[in-house]
């Protein structure tokens, strides 16, 4: 899956996007996901990815533990308002960027081409 829609390469743009990433990573350890029914819920980010401007700011991530794509969107969603005020307390920006969290499907589609190329080589070899 190719995501890089932004295409940017500036040395700015990567340190603020791993910015990002580390300061929601450890807001994001901290909160509690019981209200939503998402007990032991685990993000990982995998990635973010600022517009040029800074002003969007899309973060990829993995959900650990638990596989119900809807409850997490709609949990992440509700608290996408103070997580992006806490990003503003933390970070030293004119702006704080608007938060678009996206499920990160990219390893799913890698296990499964892992799969059909092993198939396709077990196939080989026993023919």
């Amino acid at each position: 899956m190719m995501r890089k829609i932004f295409n940017n390469n500036s040395h700015r743009l990567l340190r603020v996007n791993e910015l990002i990433k580390r300061e929601i990573s450890i807001f994001l350890q901290g909160m509690e996901w019981t209200d939503y029914g998402l007990e032991g819920l685990n993000l990982t980010l995998t990635d973010v990815e600022c517009s040029k401007d800074i002003r969007i700011a899309k973060i990829f991530y993995i959900p650990e533990g638990i596989k119900n794509s809807d409850l997490i969107e709609k949990a992440i969603n509700s608290r996408k308002k103070e997580i992006r005020k806490n990003l503003g307390k933390k970070l030293n920006l004119k702006y704080t960027p608007e938060l678009r969290f996206i499920e990160d499907n990219s390893f799913d589609a890698f296990q499964k081409t892992s799969e059909i190329l092993a198939k396709l080589t077990k196939n080989k070899n026993g023919i």
